[in-house]
C-alpha cells in the first residue's frame, strides 16, 4: 500500500489548530463536542510534536491483513480497520476490554447536534492518549479519551462557506483542512484525543446512532479479525 507523505514544518501546525478551530466556531455546532468535551474534563491540544513526514493513512485503503473489530448494533454493525502501529495501547485496551464482553448490552452514549456517539469505560484506569500525527478525527474516526471511552466521530456539520474556506487552505497543511472539508469530522478533537480506529464500513450506521434522539442503540457483541 502506498501512502501520500506530507512534510509540515513545526511552526504550521499551530497554526494549523488556530486556523481549523477558527472556521469551526464560526458554527453553532461548536456547542455538541463543546458540551462533551466540558463533561470530559477535556485536556488541551498538543502542539509539541514534529510533524515532518506525516502520513494520512486514514485517506488510503487499508493493506490485506490488517486488524479489524465489526461492532454488531441493534442498527446495524460497524466495521473498523485497527491501528495498532499508531496506537497500540488504545487498541490493546478496546480488544482487551471487548473479548471481555464488557461492551455486549452497552447503549450508545449521545450527544447533542448529532456529531459523536459514545460508549463509557468500564474501568477505572486513566489512559494517556497516543498522539500519531498520522491520524486525524476525520468522520469516521474511532479515538479513545484519557478516561478510556470510545468516541465515534460523526460530523461537526461544518456549513458550506465554513468547508469552502478549508478548501482555500494553499498552505502545507492543505490536505488535511481539504480532508476535514470533504470528509467531515470535528476539528476540534485534533491532538487531543487518540485515534485508534477508522471505520471503513457502516459509516451510515455511526450517522444513524448519532441521529437516533431517544431510540435506545445497544451493542450487541465486537468480534475481531483480519482484512481478506
Amino acid at each position: 500500500m502506498q501512502t501520500k507523505t506530507i512534510r509540515v514544518r513545526k511552526s504550521t501546525v499551530f497554526l494549523l489548530v488556530i486556523f481549523i478551530l477558527g472556521a469551526v466556531m464560526v458554527t453553532s455546532v461548536v456547542k455538541s463536542y463543546t458540551k462533551y468535551s466540558e463533561e470530559q474534563d477535556m485536556p488541551a491540544a498538543d502542539t509539541s510534536a514534529d510533524y515532518s513526514g506525516m502520513e494520512l493513512i486514514q485517506l488510503e485503503a487499508p493493506a490485506a491483513g490488517a486488524e479489524t473489530a465489526v461492532i454488531s448494533t441493534t442498527a446495524g454493525d460497524i466495521t473498523l480497520v485497527l491501528y495498532p502501529d499508531e496506537a497500540p495501547e488504545a487498541v490493546k485496551r478496546f480488544k482487551s476490554e471487548a473479548e471481555s464482553g464488557v461492551y455486549d448490552g452497552m447503549t450508545a452514549g449521545l450527544y447533542d447536534l448529532k456529531s459523536v456517539f459514545t460508549l463509557d469505560s468500564p474501568s477505572e484506569e486513566t489512559y494517556t492518549p497516543e498522539l500519531s500525527i498520522n491520524l486525524w478525527p476525520f468522520k469516521g474516526a474511532v479515538c479513545m479519551t484519557e478516561k478510556g471511552d470510545i468516541v465515534f466521530v460523526n460530523d461537526a456539520g461544518l456549513s458550506e462557506s465554513d468547508k469552502e474556506y478549508l478548501r482555500s487552505d494553499e498552505s502545507e497543511l492543505k490536505e488535511v483542512s481539504k480532508a476535514f472539508a470533504d470528509i467531515g469530522g470535528i476539528p476540534n478533537y485534533s491532538r487531543v484525543y487518540a485515534v485508534f480506529a477508522q471505520v471503513i464500513d457502516g459509516v451510515d450506521v455511526v450517522e444513524n446512532i448519532c441521529k437516533s434522539g431517544d431510540t435506545v442503540v445497544t451493542i450487541e457483541n465486537i468480534t475481531f479479525g483480519t482484512l481478506e
